[in-house]
């Protein structure tokens, strides 16, 4: 599950998000990309679209003004 994944997702952000690491992170924004991020790498069920497409969608409703394009950006660098 996503939370035995935790560490190796965060080291992955944190190699590709350029200028931000998980620990400067707006936890919302955190939590949506760890969750598209598991959903691409580990389940075959939902296509990538799908996961990117639902992430900026949490994003828009759940986050701050420049949520969604945050996470949008974070996704396509780690993707």
């Amino acid at each position: 599950d996503i939370i035995s994944k935790i560490n190796e997702i965060d080291t992955a952000i944190d190699l590709k998000a350029e200028s931000w690491n998980t620990d400067r992170m707006n936890y919302v924004d955190l939590s949506i990309i760890r969750l598209a991020y598991y959903e691409i790498n580990y389940d075959d069920d939902i296509p990538m679209a799908v996961a990117i497409n639902e992430a900026v969608e949490l994003a828009k409703i759940y986050g701050g003004d420049e949520s969604s394009s945050f996470v949008n950006g974070v996704l396509a660098k780690l993707l």
